[in-house]
């Protein structure tokens, strides 16, 4: 709306200083009677003299800092309506241009594109050490994983393996060839005849009973 006006009516030499400094003043003293005390103000300032307002919004009665109006230095205003008239008109335009709606958007993405795909071709060293560099990295990848996973089997078998001492161990060799000599009894089982087999068989089972019973009063 400002813009609008400042195209049609010419700027008073002066006029936005004045309304600048009496705002600035109602602001800040507050007053009443804003008629009055703009006749008062604008008095002094026409006559160069100092205004003094006390309001109820001051620190302290009568102590309030006099202020001199005196009239303001003259400013180029058409200057800084033609800046004013200038920036509305550049919004306006950047908000046409923001909604209008997007021509060849696909024939430009079609050129970029186009423009990556030839710089890759124009690269092909570049891309030949790319991929050896990715192919590499996968590899020792793979590696660090095998190597951890060799590492927990190998930690799990530690911990699962039994501790034998000596005399256990020979123990358990004894059991183990009690266990294969009934192994080849059987075997032979079917080469001779039944009565010296079910003796052999006898005999072993109570060689396997003892070694068992041993081991049991040695723990």
């Amino acid at each position: 709306m400002a813009s609008k006006y400042l195209q049609k009516y010419p700027v008073p030499e002066g006029f936005h200083q004045i309304l600048h400094d009496f705002t600035r003043e109602v602001l800040r003293d507050q007053p009443e009677d804003i008629i009055k005390y703009g006749v008062e103000y604008f008095e002094c300032m026409r006559d160069g003299k100092e205004f003094k307002f006390e309001s109820k919004f001051n620190i302290a009665k009568g102590q309030a800092p006099g202020r001199s109006h005196l009239p303001p230095k003259p400013i180029n205003s058409i200057e800084q309506a033609k800046k004013v008239v200038e920036t509305s008109n550049q919004r306006n335009d950047n908000e046409r241009k923001a909604s209008a709606p997007k021509k060849q958007a696909s024939g430009s993405s079609h050129r970029t594109r186009q423009e990556s795909a030839g710089s890759q071709a124009s690269h092909p060293e570049e891309k030949k050490a790319a991929k050896d560099y990715v192919n590499e990295l996968y590899q020792k990848v793979e590696q660090d994983i095998d190597d951890i996973e060799a590492e927990r089997i190998e930690a799990n078998n530690a911990f699962f393996q039994p501790h034998f001492d000596e005399k256990d161990m020979e123990k358990i060799v004894k059991i183990q060839a009690s266990a294969k000599g009934m192994l080849v009894r059987n075997q032979l089982k079917q080469q001779h005849q039944v009565e010296p087999q079910i003796v052999y068989k006898e005999d072993e089972e109570k060689n396997v009973e003892q070694d068992i019973q041993d081991m049991e009063e040695d723990q």
